[in-house]
């Protein structure tokens, strides 16, 4: 699981995370912030596994944050499950780092709620994505969540401001593509 663990904390260490730096009211997404996962992980209290993640998502994040600790066992902030082959793909890489997103939120104490911890994550996803040119299906109601993301990124020119500032009420088109999804309703 070390090798794992190291693969993980690598997306959170190379390009394209040096250019993917916002924020939206007190959360911080940068490299800095970043680091702090990836220390989490490197000091074993974000877990890593290779396991199923659901039918549509390349990796799943799991709080424990408000997990009931048994005596003696280590107190973990969260998991994430990676499918299997989701590593070796830019695509699955994207999806790692999007969960790693996630894990910020208990990593930082940040507690935006379901919709705008999701807002956050796909926004720093579209993010990843448009700086590796990785393109994803704009179809369903995932296209329309993307769509939303890169127009907010397009608008703010936030691929060339790094540390864009941003308001709640410019992410409503993201928010509102969230809530339009049955699992984020």
């Amino acid at each position: 699981m070390a090798n794992l663990s190291a693969e993980v904390v690598k997306i959170l260490q190379i390009n394209p995370i040096n250019r993917i730096n916002f924020k939206i009211e007190s959360i911080l997404v940068n490299k800095e912030q970043m680091n702090k996962v990836a220390k989490a992980i490197t000091n074993g209290f974000i877990e890593i596994s290779i396991g199923n993640s659901g039918p549509n998502f390349a990796a799943s994040y799991t709080s424990w944050k408000t997990r009931r600790q048994k005596p003696g066992q280590k107190k973990l902030i969260g998991k994430i499950t990676i499918n299997s082959g989701a590593l070796h793909k830019p695509i699955g890489r994207a999806a790692i780092f999007h969960e790693c997103v996630h894990a910020l939120m208990d990593v930082a104490g940040y507690k935006p709620g379901m919709r705008r911890d999701e807002a956050v994550a796909y926004l720093a996803d579209a993010l990843f994505m448009a700086t590796l040119k990785i393109r994803v299906t704009q179809v369903g109601n995932v296209g329309v969540l993307y769509n939303a993301a890169n127009k907010l990124i397009a608008s703010k020119k936030m691929l060339n401001k790094p540390g864009t500032i941003l308001r709640w009420s410019d992410c409503d088109p993201l928010l509102a593509a969230i809530k339009a999804i049955p699992a984020y309703s």
